[in-house]
């Protein structure tokens, strides 16, 4: 997949106003670091707190150590970046290009890296406590935790992106495919996406799993689903002058029972 960045305006024509006369020492200093950045590209250990680099292309550079906290890197380009030991505390990453980037040891609690595009960066022994991962591209195993997934899934269905629902369900399974309430989940997801032969294909593979685990209630609850799906199946092929069953009131004791489940 390729990310699309805004053209980079070329540093020539890079504007800062900055009220010269009132700045103190900490900003003087901050400013003169961001323009090393822009026309060296190495900033090993910077203080670049709070800048603003929205939309620049800052592929390969090298940020190891610096200071991050609150910087606004959004729609940036950081494809190939050192940021080993960088701290990006609150910092807004959304829509970056992170792919191949260097973060091992980096401090990324509360960064928000929403639609970053992510594939084969390095996050080992990175920090992403209270990080904002939704939409992130190429996140890998490591980072992302299966309850994290499962929440993301939860949330998209929630919305009514049963598609974006199910890719969550199945990455899970692909990790762990074993876990019965998952497997009922996506079978509401491929319901509403008119998978029926997967809804039931997947309803019965919870059905299995929680009878094997012996979780009489799971066991019932995904019987039921397959059993009503079918059963509204053959009522909409008999027509309109065929009953239909009540498969809201099904939905009403599975989503709660769903909703409830954590890794």
């Amino acid at each position: 997949m390729t990310m699309r960045l805004k053209p980079l305006h070329p540093i020539s024509v890079f504007v800062m106003v900055v009220a010269v006369n009132g700045m103190g020492a900490a900003q003087a200093e901050n400013l003169e670091q961001t323009q090393q950045l822009l026309s060296t590209r190495e900033c090993r250990n910077c203080d670049l707190s709070d800048v603003s680099l929205v939309y620049n292309d800052l592929s390969r550079v090298n940020l190891q150590g610096a200071d991050l906290q609150n910087a606004n890197l959004s729609h940036v380009d950081l494809s190939g970046a050192n940021l080993s030991g960088a701290d990006l505390r609150g910092a807004t990453l959304f829509n970056a290009d992170l792919s191949d980037a260097d973060l091992s040891n980096a401090n990324l609690d509360r960064a928000d890296l929403r639609q970053a595009y992510l594939v084969d960066a390095d996050f080992e022994e990175a920090s992403l406590d209270d990080a904002l991962l939704q939409g992130a591209i190429g996140l890998p195993d490591t980072v992302a935790s299966l309850q994290f997934l499962y929440d993301m899934g939860l949330a998209e269905a929630d919305r009514g992106n049963f598609e974006e629902a199910y890719r969550y369900y199945t990455r899970i399974l692909e990790l762990r495919p074993d876990e019965p309430t998952v497997y009922l989940a996506r079978s509401l997801a491929r319901y509403h996406v008119a998978d029926v032969g997967g809804a039931i294909a997947d309803a019965n593979q919870a059905e299995a799993l929680f009878t094997a685990s012996g979780d009489v209630e799971g066991q019932l609850m995904a019987a039921g689903l397959s059993q009503r799906i079918i059963d509204q199946q053959e009522a909409i092929a008999e027509g309109p002058s065929a009953g239909r069953p009540n498969f809201l009131n099904l939905l009403e004791s599975i989503v709660p029972f769903v909703f409830q489940f954590a890794f």
